[in-house]
């Protein structure tokens, strides 16, 4: 289980992905491992219209805690409005570096 201010870094990471904000999302990220050009090629390559995923998704995703306990990873299955649920998941990598305080990378935005 997430830490809610943890939590709240993936939802603004699906959501940015689904207004389609790559820019934001990749000065969130601070550019580590994909870019907004990546992300943006990702979505418009798996097509479909992403949309948000009820509350209830966010419990569903695969949540484990990094070897040194410092973080965590995260599989956030994606959806879109012809499939719902889709293929297509986020992977993200978690690390609180204070209080409250995380920071997110975007390890992979694709297929499994």
């Amino acid at each position: 289980m997430l830490p809610p201010a943890a939590l709240g870094v993936v939802r603004t990471v699906v959501s940015l992905l689904v207004d389609g904000r790559h820019e934001d999302l990749e000065t969130l990220t601070e550019g580590r491992r994909l870019s907004a050009a990546r992300t943006e090629r990702a979505v418009r390559e798996y097509g479909g219209d992403l949309i948000s995923p009820p509350d209830e998704a966010f419990a569903d995703a695969d949540v484990r805690e990094s070897e040194d306990g410092t973080g965590y990873t995260v599989a956030m299955p994606l959806r879109t409005a012809q499939e719902g649920p889709c293929r297509l998941e986020v992977r993200l990598t978690l690390r609180e570096v204070a209080e409250d305080v995380w920071t997110v990378q975007i390890d992979a935005l694709r297929v499994p």
